[in-house]
């Protein structure tokens, strides 16, 4: 029977991946295909908003990530269990050092910006929230793999 922090674990990482491979091939390519000012108006929106609730549920995944790691400790499947905690961490760094920054940029880029910036800024932040959505997949696969070790 898997445990609660193991339950707490696959819940959190789940639901954060899936939201981000839903950001990732649904929200912001149907915005990409807005015009520019509608885009950077709904990539505002958008960022406000994840803004409010996203560092809780990011802080909330990592904590659950890392205590299923330790109640998994000495069991089999620690080491995915640990692989999936250090994935989420890693992308909770490229969240801080990278997609943050460019996130204040997005939500204060006048709309009436230069289309090419625009751009350039847009495609920096998919490239990294590609890598984030990778490890967000990775962290909530590894912790279903070490839930089938039991």
């Amino acid at each position: 029977m898997v445990s609660k922090p193991q339950f707490a674990g696959l819940c959190l990482t789940g639901l954060l991946a899936g939201n981000e491979l839903g950001t990732l091939v649904g929200f912001h390519p149907a915005i990409l295909a807005l015009p520019l000012r509608s885009q950077i108006e709904s990539e505002r929106a958008l960022t406000r908003r994840l803004g409010k609730i996203m560092p809780f549920y990011m802080v909330a995944s990592l904590a659950a990530a890392g205590t299923a790691a330790a109640d998994r400790r000495g069991r089999p499947g620690s080491g995915l269990a640990m692989l999936s905690a250090g994935a989420t961490a890693g992308m909770v760094v490229i969240t801080l050092v990278v997609q943050l920054p460019l996130n204040k940029r997005t939500v204060e880029y006048p709309t009436d910006g230069d289309a090419q910036e625009w751009s350039a800024i847009r495609r920096r932040w998919e490239r990294f929230h590609q890598a984030r959505v990778a490890l967000d997949l990775i962290a909530f696969g590894c912790l279903a793999a070490a839930a089938l070790e039991e």
